[in-house]
């Protein structure tokens, strides 16, 4: 499933789809004619505003450096996937004149172990060291700013950083599935903390990335309302996750790959579960989900291997692609009426690793209610179900309740008539008795006459 399998690397996608050979790009070949660009035959340049900017580096070279100055322009920027696929630099100084590094500049060179970046820089853009995997040496200078989405994503040699104190911005997954990641100095800017082995926002409210030290039971800050895509990926030794009331978004790929996870203690007031949230999360047993819940995302919990048990509130509307594929020893699950939505493949199926295809998970039967999207879903995707029909529900205790009010009118209206009948009889009984009085007392009367 491309969705998933993808990881969390959704807004990265793109730059992964570009060839990275060792042979220049058609539009390099031919950048030599056009005025202002200029190609060395290592990189090709392009003037800006009277100083040049590399956009392409050939990704079979090798070098140390960076120049600073050519036909007698500074070299000021490193432009958008400049160097993207160059696997065979390890070390790289970018000179002073540079100002601006661009997204994706650096992205794929797996080689890379070392960069120095120059002092005057104030942005690292987005994707700009996606997936370094060889980087351990970083200093992010003190101009520096802005940290965009998925800049150190998959930089599974990174093992410290310290974040300057001019750092206002890290943005989305900046930090996701870094696998050695051990704890950030935050101890210059305002703007962060990190404390217990986790990066915080200033006052605690949004987690930004863990440390992969962590294990054992995790207890969530009280003051945390957000936990970021990627916080917690690849901590692999955490088994027991504890959330409060004050959670209300867990982010896109924000626990995938913690292995050891067993449990997560859901609390009302979380209303969204994002895309992949807990993918590979494969000792995880079962998730009692919170009733403030309205969204379960694509592949939410995706070859979650042991999970046996999912219980879904009726606030859920929406239950994305493959939310529940992959987890084979999921066997039953009922879906509320609420649920308006379901993506394919969100229950009942495993993907054969080998082939990619999906197969139907054996015994699995789904409880649906009359009318639903679950009933829709499990019809189309052939699941055995069973079907309540809740507007029938209400016709049969309309009905009972007619009856038993009936049956309490008949019962007060037998009861009124034996109470009048019982009336009339001790009334003719009191005449009666008072007419014989009568007659006696005449009959004396007449006697002593």
């Amino acid at each position: 499933m491309d969705l998933l399998k993808r990881g969390a690397a959704l807004a990265a996608g793109a730059l992964l789809m570009l060839p990275w050979t060792g042979s220049l790009p058609a539009f390099a070949e031919q950048v030599g004619s056009v005025e202002d660009s200029l190609n060395d035959g290592t990189f090709t340049y392009e003037l800006v505003d009277g100083s040049y900017t590399i956009t392409h580096c050939r990704t079979d070279a090798m070098m140390t450096e960076v120049p600073d100055l050519v036909n007698g322009y500074a070299v000021t920027a490193i432009g958008e996937q400049a160097f993207i696929g160059c696997t065979f630099i390890s070390e790289l100084k970018i000179p002073e004149t540079v100002r601006s590094i661009g997204e994706s500049a650096f992205a794929g060179c797996s080689s890379l172990k070392k960069i120095e970046l120059p002092s005057k820089i104030t942005t690292l853009g987005a994707s700009a060291f996606f997936s370094c995997t060889a980087l351990e040496e970083i200093k992010i200078p003190d101009s520096v700013t802005y940290i965009g989405d998925y800049c150190f994503y998959n930089c599974n040699s990174l093992t410290h950083l310290d974040l300057p104190a001019s750092l206002d911005t890290i943005k989305e997954m900046a930090f996701a599935e870094c696998a050695a990641i051990e704890g950030f100095d935050a101890s210059k800017t305002d703007s962060f903390t990190f404390s217990d082995g986790i990066l915080y926002t200033s006052g605690k409210t949004e987690i930004v990335r863990a440390s992969t030290k962590l294990e054992g039971d995790v207890y969530i800050d009280n003051n945390v309302t957000t936990i970021r895509p990627g916080a917690f990926s690849l901590c692999y030794e955490i088994e027991h996750l504890f959330l409060t009331s004050a959670v209300s978004y867990i982010g896109e790929d924000a626990f995938g790959y913690c292995s050891g996870l067993k449990s997560v203690d859901f609390a009302y007031g979380l209303n969204t579960i994002d895309d992949i949230a807990f993918k590979y999360c494969t000792s995880l047993e079962s998730v009692d989900l919170p009733a403030s819940l309205t969204k379960i995302g694509d592949g939410a919990f995706y070859n979650c291997r042991s999970l046996t048990k999912a219980v879904i509130p009726e606030s859920v509307a929406e239950i994305g692609t493959g939310a529940f594929l992959s987890c084979p020893e999921l066997k039953q699950v009922s879906v509320p009426k609420s649920v308006s939505e379901i993506g394919d493949s969100a229950f009942g199926f495993v993907e054969d690793s080998s082939t990619g295809e999906y197969k139907p998970v054996s015994g699995f039967t789904m409880s649906v209610f009359d009318g639903s999207a679950g009933l829709s879903y499990a019809k189309s995707s052939k699941i055995e179900h069973t079907v309540t029909d809740r507007s029938l529900k209400k016709v049969v205790f309309i009905i009972i309740a007619i009856g038993l009010i009936a049956a309490a009118a008949v019962f007060a209206v037998v009861l009124m008539a034996r109470s009048r009948k019982s009336a009339s009889a001790a009334v003719k009984k009191a005449d009666k008795e008072a007419e014989e009085a009568a007659e006696e007392e005449s009959y004396k009367k007449i006697l002593d006459d």
